[in-house]
């Protein structure tokens, strides 16, 4: 509680702000993410992106796979998770880079191996709805590869389809819900929950992402079902809207973190150093995270990505309980002329009249900066 009403006063924009959106349920989804998670016939650290073309945007992985700035703790994890593996001579399916399997083009499709410009979550679940045939839904791994890959299919995919090509996926990253405006709301959660089903049948551990603001639209609702689904199902959450809005307050992140167009993110310099600015020794973001929409959603992930590998692949016990209340101060001495235990005014406890005074902000503050240190 503390933690994140410090937070909530004063934003630090680093890594322990980024991963405490999902802290409320931490508990559940480090339990639920181990009961999916599995090395059998998996590639350690294979992370899929799945998404539309927030993910299919080349910008988006950028930072990982060739960015500055980085940290030695950013470069473990951009090892482990395959981001400094460089491009295959031709397009492949077999590629352990998520990165690159998000954003490697599909020959006259608008699409690459796991995300689609355009696609819905009900898209994502039916195959159609966007140029070209229908993609079929296989569970055979070979075919499978052979679908995503194909220019035959255009611009769909099928989510079924998809985790069989990369059932060697340990996780998967999943934003969708951009395209899905205007749609019920309800219908969009069912949509992203079976999403969810069919990566999980795979065994991958998903990881949800909420969706960025958008200017003629209010995306509140879709990500309030996101968060009630990572909640309720108990998955790790990168909340990409609310890490925006800490940066860029009200309607500042137009045309800064969001596009003119009021739906993408910006891409000026997505390879940037994020830490310009702030304190990579803390990884704290600073001028060009409030400035690169693709830039800081690429940062937020491998943060993530840090704290899913420590606790799930890894095994580290998260920290379960905050720090303990400091101790409750020694009641007030008797009043002037009072004889002691004889002063009940009237509560016949012998206490007296003195109260426990409120613990004062500036105490509050200095608790929940000890807190944060502690945390993580």
């Amino acid at each position: 509680m503390i933690l994140a009403l410090s937070l909530l006063l004063f934003p630090q924009n680093d890594k322990t702000q980024a991963n405490s959106r999902d802290d409320a349920w931490e508990s559940a989804w480090v339990t639920h993410s181990r009961a999916v998670y599995t090395t059998t016939g998996k590639i350690a650290g294979k992370v899929l992106h799945i998404g539309d073309s927030i993910t299919y945007s080349n910008p988006y992985g950028q930072w990982p796979r060739n960015g500055l700035g980085r940290t030695a703790e950013d470069d473990a994890i951009r090892i482990w998770c395959h981001a400094d593996d460089g491009n295959p001579p031709s397009l492949s399916a077999t590629d352990p880079n998520g990165f690159y399997l998000a954003a490697v083009d599909v020959p006259s499709s608008n699409r690459s191996l796991t995300a689609a410009s355009g696609i819905t979550a009900g898209e994502y679940l039916s195959g159609s709805g966007q140029s070209g045939t229908a993609m079929p839904s296989t569970t055979d791994t070979p075919t499978a590869q052979g679908y995503v890959a194909s220019s035959s299919y255009g611009g769909n995919l099928h989510i079924t389809t998809v985790a069989a090509a990369f059932a060697d996926a340990q996780f998967a990253v999943v934003m969708l819900g951009t395209n899905d405006f205007g749609r019920p709301v309800a219908d969009f959660s069912n949509d992203l929950t079976a999403v969810v089903n069919a990566l999980e049948g795979r065994n991958i551990v998903v990881i949800l992402s909420t969706i960025p603001p958008r200017s003629g639209g209010d995306a509140t609702p879709y990500n309030t079902a996101i968060r009630t689904l990572a909640s309720t199902r108990g998955l790790p959450l990168i909340d990409y809207y609310e890490e925006i809005l800490a940066r860029r307050p009200g309607t500042t992140w137009q045309n800064t973190l969001i596009s003119g167009d009021g739906i993408h993110p910006t891409a000026p310099n997505s390879s940037a150093d994020p830490y310009a600015g702030g304190n990579a020794a803390i990884h704290q973001t600073g001028v060009n995270a409030t400035n690169d929409g693709y830039l800081l959603r690429g940062w937020l992930t491998m943060q993530k990505l840090k704290e899913v590998k420590s606790y799930v692949a890894d095994g580290v016990n998260p920290p379960s309980t905050p720090p303990p209340a400091p101790p409750a101060p020694p009641p007030a001495p008797p009043a002037v002329g009072s004889s002691g235990s004889d002063n009940d005014n009237g509560n016949g406890c012998g206490c007296g009249t003195a109260t426990s005074p409120g613990l004062p902000w500036a105490a509050l503050a200095l608790l929940s900066l000890a807190w944060v240190a502690r945390r993580k």
